[in-house]
């Protein structure tokens, strides 16, 4: 985006008198430049669901800025609409980090967020973490992101029988409820070892030579090469069980890498019950 200063000028000393309640159009240093922020994201938020050209060339500052207004006007609806859904059959299975950001953090980021004076502030930390790059996002954008992310997590682990989850995390870490991992990628890597030796996936436990027919799977395969394995698993997965919904498929994908280097490193040091665990 690139706007002359004398196109903001309008809308934040607007914004100010607001802030000010009319009194003035007068504000610290450090509120103006805030001020200015919560324009330019309103207006990052229509270019980034416009486009450039078509906005440039049809609308006004003002008329993009309001038009970025209700573009998060309506996301934060949304993220009111998700939580709601996700709060149904919400399942956190005992770790505090999970419920604490989601049961706690979505309520309060609704209650306080203020599309109007500070829509770039994002107000929570979002401590648990997920399998979605979201850093790069503030505010409105910033949680959504991360609870469609949470929102794929849970499709995913609800497939699962809730005894069978908790033993996965209990035999991955037996104080797992207060624990900062997340949860997809623990289950997710235990159910890759099941798909790898076309384990049924309600057998649980793995034998001595089960380990011993994984390891051979995987070993002398480079990091890229366990890579598209896990995809290719996950994929499959989603096919068989999940309706072939792609949307999940890529957000599992995230963690392929991820779980490819733990594969690896297993394979090396003859650990893979580190991650294939039940």
């Amino acid at each position: 985006m690139d706007y002359e200063m004398e196109e903001l000028f309008p809308i934040v000393s607007r914004l100010s008198k607001k802030y000010t309640h009319n009194e003035s159009t007068s504000v610290t240093y450090e509120r103006a430049q805030e001020l200015l922020a919560a324009v330019l994201y309103c207006l990052e938020e229509c270019y980034q669901e416009q486009g450039v050209v078509p906005v440039r060339k049809a609308m006004s500052a003002e008329e993009q800025y309001q038009a970025g207004v209700r573009l998060l006007t309506q996301k934060v609806t949304e993220i009111a609409s998700i939580f709601n859904v996700l709060s149904e059959r919400f399942e956190d299975f005992g770790v505090c980090c999970l419920h604490d950001t989601v049961q706690k953090g979505i309520p309060k980021f609704l209650e306080r967020y203020d599309v109007q004076f500070c829509p770039q502030d994002t107000i929570l930390t979002l401590d648990y973490p997920v399998l979605t790059d979201w850093s790069r996002y503030t505010g409105a954008d910033a949680v959504y992101v991360y609870l469609c992310a949470i929102q794929k997590e849970q499709q995913f682990l609800q497939r699962f029988d809730r005894e069978y989850v908790l033993s996965v995390l209990h035999k991955y870490n037996i104080e797992y409820r207060e624990m900062f991992d997340n949860l997809c990628s623990v289950v997710l890597g235990n159910t890759v070892g099941h798909l790898a030796i076309q384990k049924p996936l309600g057998a649980q436990g793995f034998q001595e030579a089960e380990y011993l027919r994984l390891a051979e799977v995987f070993r002398g395969k480079s990091v890229t090469e366990i890579t598209d394995m896990v995809r290719q698993f996950i994929r499959g997965m989603v096919r068989q069980l999940y309706e072939n919904d792609m949307e999940l498929a890529e957000y599992l994908c995230n963690d392929a890498k991820n779980l490819a280097v733990r594969i690896d490193t297993a394979v090396c040091y003859g650990q893979l019950d580190k991650i294939f665990l039940l």
